[in-house]
């Protein structure tokens, strides 16, 4: 899967470099980036150089909090058309679930997630882990996605939309009180994902000033793009209509395929192209949802088994057996963070 983001994602670079008594460019370049490309914010650059220009400004100008401090200068503009459609969303929480559904018009290295449960929701970002796998680092990246994933509510909610909490899966690289007074709420690290929580009834709120026949226009705009530039949107796409259709078992590759109008054949060609196979992404969703649903609940196994559209308890089991390398009961008991009943 190619790694590659909107130029977008270095707005504000220049002049924070620059802020700090350092020349952006050599930066740019030693990180493989031409200086031209950040100034076409629809100029795709490679996800792993931006990773590593950031990294070389918070060394290079000892500033541990650099990426936090950039994504104060950013906002829904650095992600398109993306953009355009949550701005034009009926409410916060449609507007979270369209940016979602079209995150890899803006990268398909990334995606992003909204879980309600109650009164509370978690917001989560998340590096896919292909791409991840090949970064040496990711404090820098994620406290700029975080931050920039705050900046992003406050301008669908208000300025004073403040999270309950924030988790970091890293070490961090400035003191927590610096996080703590920028998100204005407790942070806690080394946690199993990058996110916040806040209260769920946020997501209800409408959208101030959202336009329907824009909306509408950009839908239809994004819709007609799958595979399109960034040429990795349609297997994106495909997991995402796959997650959902899991508990329905309204998942084969008839049903899927019939969703993007296309024939199954067509389909697997398609993701052909990718890389990947239509078995591969249900494989690779099960496995996701699976890991997520052991170790932060305690739904029983038969429940779990047919969430992820399994049959039978059993073939659960044995794909347990294949990722994990043990039985789901185990993996359950080696990494829960819930209680367990006696």
């Amino acid at each position: 899967m190619s790694s590659l983001i909107r130029s977008g994602c270095l707005t504000g670079f220049s002049a924070l470099v620059s802020s700090l008594g350092g020349e952006p460019e050599p930066l740019l370049r030693q990180a493989g980036i031409r200086p031209e490309a950040i100034e076409d914010p629809d100029e795709y650059i490679p996800y792993r150089a931006l990773v590593t220009a950031l990294d070389l400004a918070a060394a290079r100008h000892d500033c541990p909090d650099f990426g936090l401090r950039l994504s104060t200068r950013q906002g829904l503009d650095i992600l398109g058309p993306v953009g355009v459609i949550g701005r034009h969303a009926t409410s916060v929480g449609d507007a979270i679930d369209a940016i979602g559904r079209f995150m890899y018009q803006y990268s398909p290295a990334i995606e992003i997630a909204v879980e309600r449960a109650g009164e509370v929701a978690d917001y989560h970002f998340r590096i896919r882990p292909r791409v991840q796998r090949t970064l040496v680092d990711v404090a820098q990246i994620g406290e700029l996605s975080l931050g920039a994933s705050l900046q992003i509510f406050r301008m669908l909610i208000g300025a004073d939309f403040v999270p309950l909490s924030v988790s970091l899966p890293h070490r961090p690289a400035a003191p927590l009180a610096t996080y703590e007074a920028h998100f204005d709420c407790h942070v806690t690290a080394r946690q199993d994902h990058l996110g916040f929580r806040f209260a769920s009834d946020t997501l209800d709120r409408p959208v101030e000033g959202s336009d329907p026949a824009v909306r509408k226009l950009v839908l239809e705009y994004l819709s007609g793009v799958v595979g399109g530039a960034v040429g990795s949107g349609l297997p994106t796409e495909v997991r995402s209509t796959v997650k959902r259709a899991l508990p329905t078992r309204r998942f084969g590759l008839e049903d899927v395929a019939e969703s993007f109008s296309l024939h199954p054949r067509t389909l697997q060609r398609q993701l052909a192209t990718h890389g990947t196979t239509y078995q591969e992404i249900i494989d690779e969703v099960r496995h996701e949802l699976a890991d997520r649903y052991l170790r932060t609940t305690a739904m029983p196994l038969a429940q779990l088994a047919d969430v992820l559209g399994y049959s039978e308890q059993s073939s659960f089991s044995r794909s347990c057996r294949r990722w994990f390398g043990c039985s789901p009961q185990a993996h359950r008991a080696a990494t829960a963070q819930v209680p367990l009943s006696p």
